[in-house]
């Protein structure tokens, strides 16, 4: 069986960390568009959106939270979301 590799994701707003986990896939509302993320991509930068962060978790599930502005960064399977606020989807 090959080595699933996985991202390393955060989510952080004003108040302090939202979420920090691994996920096999991550989709993310951008100023341009909404942009999916699997491990191993190329290094990205982008202005974050108002809508949804979705983490595709290793066990299956996912994590939801809203977001409304900020920015995010993709660098070596790291994942990294800054926003202005956050909310958990439950």
């Amino acid at each position: 069986m090959a080595d699933e590799r996985l991202l390393t994701v955060e989510i952080a707003d004003w108040e302090g960390q939202v979420w920090a986990g691994q996920g096999t896939f991550l989709t993310a509302p951008t100023v341009e568009g909404s942009v999916g993320i699997y491990p191993r991509h190329e290094p990205f930068l982008a202005l974050l959106g108002n809508g949804e962060v979705k983490v595709d978790l290793p066990a299956g599930g996912a994590f939801r939270a809203t977001v409304a502005g900020g920015f995010f960064s993709v660098d070596s399977d790291i994942v990294t979301i800054v926003t202005d606020d956050a909310t958990v989807v439950e």
